[in-house]
């Protein structure tokens, strides 16, 4: 069983009863302040939306931004959510902004009233999808790593603290990492929350060093779930460079498509059957998932 977990993991395949998911996106982009910073939020709103409509299809999308990113549009949105996702679906939420701390509580700044963390996480919290995905790219998001992770939530943030204040450089790495597909190290079309973070967090830490400037933010991430959650879909998976990859490429596709039929049967199945067959096509998954990656360092 051990084993059969941690392929389960490695593969992004879930050992709970299969159901139709889907995954539903909803971007805030809050209040710029200054101009500059409102051009340079408006862009990263207008990446994110372009990446997650090509992801998961434009109805499953929600964005909020410029005067329209109001407390009150962003708990309507929230409370709809409540309403249409299930416990199969996935959330996934991107703040772009400016946030604040006093010490007690972070707010993300909107215009209007702002938010406060405890709002925040209450509207959350009665969101049905179980697997949710945070990424706070605002200064002093730190403040929320604590409060908002766990119960199959992953947060990301851009600072480790609520006392890292300054603009973030954190959301204009995250939001290239999903929209040209840098993010993709292994070259499958698709990009995880783990990858993106891995991507976004190398590239800030070095524009400061290229800078020669102290870094003021040190992204975070607290959660199991980043490896597994799929923020991105490339418009196309790259073709593969040689026959041979072309020849695994079609195997690792017919492995996954086996296991996801058998993840359908699930419920007709004795459940050591249920795993004995899923640990073996896991196995095979993982033999011909090395031998892809041996021949793409050739």
């Amino acid at each position: 069983m051990k084993l059969l977990a941690a392929l389960a993991l490695a593969f992004g395949v879930a050992m709970a009863p299969a159901a139709h998911a889907e995954l539903y996106y909803l971007i805030v982009g809050g209040l710029g302040g200054e101009a500059k910073y409102q051009e340079q939020f408006d862009k990263q709103v207008e990446q994110l939306t372009a990446v997650a409509r090509r992801t998961t299809g434009a109805v499953r999308v929600a964005v909020l931004t410029g005067e329209g990113a109001t407390r009150a549009a962003l708990e309507k949105s929230l409370g709809s959510l409540r309403t249409k996702t299930k416990p199969a679906d996935s959330l996934a939420l991107i703040l772009v902004g400016h946030g604040s701390y006093d010490g007690e509580a972070y707010k993300l700044n909107l215009p209007g009233p702002d938010i406060d963390d405890q709002e925040l996480l209450k509207l959350l919290e009665a969101v049905p999808a179980r697997s949710q995905l945070i990424v706070n790219t605002t200064s002093a998001s730190g403040a929320t790593l604590e409060k908002w992770a766990g119960n199959g939530r992953t947060l990301i943030t851009a600072t480790r603290s609520g006392f890292e204040r300054n603009a973030t450089r954190f959301a204009t790495h995250w939001a290239k990492a999903l929209a040209d597909g840098s993010a993709d190290i292994n070259k499958n079309g698709v990009i995880t929350a783990q990858e993106a973070f891995d991507f976004a967090s190398r590239e800030v830490e070095d524009s400061f060093k290229v800078a020669g400037t102290l870094a003021t933010e040190h992204p975070q991430i607290k959660g199991d779930g980043a490896a597994r959650f799929v923020v991105a879909r490339l418009a196309s998976a790259p073709a593969p460079a040689t026959p041979e990859l072309a020849a695994l490429d079609r195997q690792k596709t017919d492995l996954e498509e086996k296991i996801e039929a058998l993840r359908l049967r699930r419920t007709e199945m004795p459940q050591d059957a249920y795993f004995n067959q899923l640990q073996a096509l896991l196995v095979q998954l993982a033999d011909v998932q090395g031998k892809i990656d041996a021949a793409q360092k050739e």
